[in-house]
């Protein structure tokens, strides 16, 4: 079975080929000497700075500098950062990733704002480094305690008024959800063996990406979930109490108007590196579930809920993302193959169960014919065409450094279809002048953003170096732009910039700026001092962009 890089290359080519066809055609009916000075299958034009009359913003150059820098006529708002309170008791978290606004009483200037944190900083928080983590030296309870509160969800209240975005102590909403809380375990896999018989769990970690329900629930991806067992450079083996794997992983449900609802993780998903969740409906209104494993060599999901959405009051208690069917996607034959215990013989022969199946999607993926991906991250839906695009980071293991997104078209443009056709938007490159898309958001007229992660260790070297600080691009998915990649923003050193979201009007977005400075080997020796400069330590925030119109 072919992976998505060998799929991806063959479609290229043949894209190439029909363009070597109709450039033939064409130079034929042309006088020689007016024929163009090159092939011009060499390569699209590439995009001119500052010379496309038809964007609504001037696109700048790629920067290393320890700025977040915007066009002319946008500025940005700091809401929160890490050291900031949220309420009277509880501090915002610490990296930042996915940010979802979710509005009150349909405004655009008063809501709520749900951010995820998605892994501790040792150095940051407790003055734990590299050095001590390879000399073995064990974390304070005090160390650890705060690492735990440094992760998880934030919830908080914002409100825009002549000044720009504010943040609001609202007691009625304000809240953290960390990896002390008590989460419930829902679906096909709870109190399961495979997940310890347990209906609980212990916090939310490895917060991502995420999405939004209809129903105004968020929900959180738990990614790289792995990293905080074992000896490791978390640790969070404290007081004898052993981190449980299998309750890790999953999709994690969250009720932003509730503050006393408990969390939920939602096991029917699936548990693998969950970048975030992409919600649809059907015509006939179930909800489908679109989702990536984070990971090389891993897959790409959708579920399709057995019960029908009815309405937005139906709320945190619909449990709509507990029944159904999980889905594999395999982009050689358009494809979507059923993960399911008790009607796949292959993993009857492999599995005990379908918990099983859930708790290791992906190993069973595979099994029933998956396709191997470049680390398929953010999915998100176009609200003009309804088409799916994915973000592909990269797989250096594939030679494919600078990643790509890809459109896949349901057949008959149904959510619910088993089959679907597929075409690259982008691919990544100097041609393009993008690399390692990660997080995807669309605004109202359908033009995609492309949020990047190229990893800290490479910024600024070798291949990665034309593109410097990680950054934000507008790619049109219609007209003479299509495709083609624009520079919106870029962020201060080392960071990654995450999380973009729209108001309802389109007029805001907010970002996440992550982990800026994560190289700093030490606090006396610090690569950056974003957002206060000075001396002061780096710290994560989440932004609120304002210019649009």
């Amino acid at each position: 079975m072919k992976n998505l890089e060998d799929l991806i290359n063959i479609k290229l080519s043949r894209r190439k080929v029909l363009k070597t066809v109709a450039v033939a055609i064409i130079s034929t009916s042309i006088p020689f000497n007016l024929r163009a000075g090159h092939n011009a299958l060499d390569s699209e034009p590439k995009i001119i700075l500052n010379n496309n009359s038809d964007l609504f913003f001037k696109p700048i150059p790629p920067s290393d500098k320890d700025e977040l820098i915007l066009p002319e006529g946008f500025k940005y708002d700091i809401i929160r950062m890490w050291g900031d309170m949220i309420n009277d008791e509880e501090i915002y978290g610490i990296n930042n990733d996915f940010v979802a606004y979710f509005p009150i009483n349909g405004s655009s200037e008063d809501g709520l704002l749900v951010v995820n944190h998605e892994y501790p900083s040792p150095l940051l928080s407790g003055n734990y480094t590299d050095e001590d983590w390879v000399n073995k030296k064990i974390k304070t309870n005090e160390q650890i305690l705060k690492e735990r509160k440094s992760v998880g969800i934030s919830v908080f209240r914002v409100k825009k008024n002549e000044d720009g975005w504010k943040f609001i102590n609202d007691g009625n909403f304000n809240k953290r959800y960390d990896a002390n809380s008590e989460i419930i375990l829902t679906g096909k896999a709870s109190s399961s063996s495979e997940i310890k018989n347990s209906s609980l769990a212990r916090g939310t970690v490895a917060n991502c990406s995420g999405g939004v329900t209809p129903w105004n629930t968020y929900l959180s991806g738990e990614e790289n979930f792995q990293d905080y067992a074992g000896e490791n450079y978390y640790r969070w083996d404290d007081n004898g109490e052993k981190f449980i794997e299998e309750h890790y992983g999953w999709v994690v449900e969250v009720n932003p108007f509730d503050k006393n609802s408990k969390a939920k993780k939602r096991t029917s998903l699936g548990r693998f590196r969950h970048e975030n969740v992409c919600i649809a409906l059907t015509d006939d209104n179930r909800v489908v579930a679109y989702m990536g494993d984070d990971k090389v060599n891993e897959c790409v999901y959708k579920f399709i809920s057995k019960n029908k959405f009815e309405s937005v009051m139906d709320g945190f208690n619909s449990d709509l993302l507990d029944e159904g069917n999980l889905y594999v996607a395999d982009f050689e034959s358009g494809k979507w193959h059923l993960l399911d215990y008790e009607t796949q013989s292959v993993l009857k022969n492999n599995f005990n169960s379908q918990a099983d199946v859930l708790v290791n999607c992906d190993k069973a993926s595979k099994m029933v014919g998956g396709t191997e991906c470049n680390r398929p991250e953010d999915i998100e839906i176009n609200p003009i065409d309804r088409n799916v695009y994915i973000a592909f980071t990269n797989n250096s293991s594939k030679k494919d450094y600078f990643g790509s997104i890809v459109c896949i078209k349901e057949k008959g443009n149904n959510y619910e279809s088993l089959e679907f056709e597929w075409d690259v938007l982008i691919t990544g490159g100097e041609e393009s002048g993008i690399s390692s898309p990660d997080n995807l958001t669309f605004d109202n007229k359908g033009n995609l953003w492309a949020l990047t992660d190229i990893s800290t260790g490479s910024l600024n070297k070798g291949r990665q170096e034309p593109f410097k600080n990680n950054s934000v691009f507008m790619i049109p998915t219609e007209g003479k732009n299509k495709g083609k990649a624009f520079r919106f923003a870029t962020g201060p050193i080392e960071c990654e910039v995450c999380g973009g979201s729209f108001t309802p009007d389109g007029t805001t977005m907010f970002l996440s700026i992550q982990h800026p400075g994560e190289n700093s080997p030490s606090l006396e020796n610090l690569t950056s001092h974003w957002p206060n400069g000075g001396n002061d330590i780096p710290r994560s925030a989440v932004v609120a962009i304002t210019g649009f119109k």
